[in-house]
């Protein structure tokens, strides 16, 4: 049977529950199992997506979202990525979104970072969640995406912020470097702390001197974040940066035991983690 009598097949006769059923079990029906059914179906999956996207009221996305999600192959992973961000797009059904968002991150392609990161400068309630996502795919197109986000917000604001603690996650290179920068630099307080978190995960030697020199800021929420990314940071450098500043007059008290804390955990003796 060739592709598009199957596709019609499908479409007409057995709906898109049947088709749901083929993708599960690899059996199309009235056929026998095997993985060329189930490429054929995925393949349909697809085709079937892009049809009802183009409908004024399309039904049935969520089972054909998880399909092409569940697809590893060339196809799903470049124009599947497009018609899932246009399936975002189009449909307000959250668990319909929910599973977009899935579906990319599975397919992990330069095209489904593309499209995650479109979705997160939408900046709705599901930004955060896109961003995390992104984060996840390792992907050096990733880690760009996060990275011109953070740019391109002017380095300020939530969405900007969101990125910025995702982009930590990936622990790149241009996760490191950018997270320095925006350390040194003057830019708003909320989002220094977050690339002195990010820092501390990353944990590269390397920041140290920009960690500690944020022990001596007049913003104290900025300090204990650097206290805490030192404190997971395992140097020399690092632990004498922070018992040059606990041996500091006039520390108060919450600010000493972050200190103690973090030296602890240089230790091995405290959690390895950031909260």
């Amino acid at each position: 049977m060739k592709k598009n009598h199957q596709y019609l097949y499908v479409l007409a006769a057995l709906s898109l529950g049947c088709l749901a059923g083929w993708l599960a079990t690899g059996t199309p029906p009235g056929g026998s199992p095997g993985l060329e059914g189930e490429g054929v179906a995925r393949s349909l999956a697809i085709d079937a997506l892009g049809l009802e996207l183009e409908k004024k009221q399309p039904a049935g996305l969520r089972a054909l979202v998880e399909a092409i999600g569940e697809d590893a192959g060339a196809g799903a992973r470049s124009s599947g990525a497009i018609l899932l961000e246009d399936a975002y797009r189009l449909s307000a059904d959250s668990e319909v979104r929910a599973a977009v968002l899935a579906a990319l991150e599975r397919l992990g392609s330069p095209q489904a970072c593309a499209a995650l990161a479109n979705i997160f400068r939408l900046g709705n309630e599901d930004a955060a969640q896109a961003a995390t996502r992104l984060s996840r795919i390792e992907d050096q197109d990733c880690a760009r995406q996060l990275k011109a986000i953070v740019e391109k917000e002017e380095r300020r604001g939530e969405l900007a912020r969101a990125a910025l603690r995702a982009l930590g996650r990936t622990r790149s290179r241009a996760a490191t470097e950018l997270c320095q920068e925006l350390c040194a630099g003057t830019y708003e307080g909320a989002l220094r702390r977050e690339a002195a978190e990010a820092l501390g995960r990353i944990a590269e030697r390397s920041s140290v001197p920009v960690l500690a020199g944020l022990l001596g800021v007049e913003d104290d929420k900025l300090r204990k974040a650097s206290i805490a990314a030192l404190g997971l940071i395992r140097s020399d450098a690092s632990a004498e940066a922070l018992r040059a500043h606990g041996a500091k007059g006039g520390l108060g008290p919450v600010e000493a035991r972050l200190v103690e804390e973090a030296l602890e955990r240089q230790q091995g003796r405290g959690p390895s983690r950031l909260r």
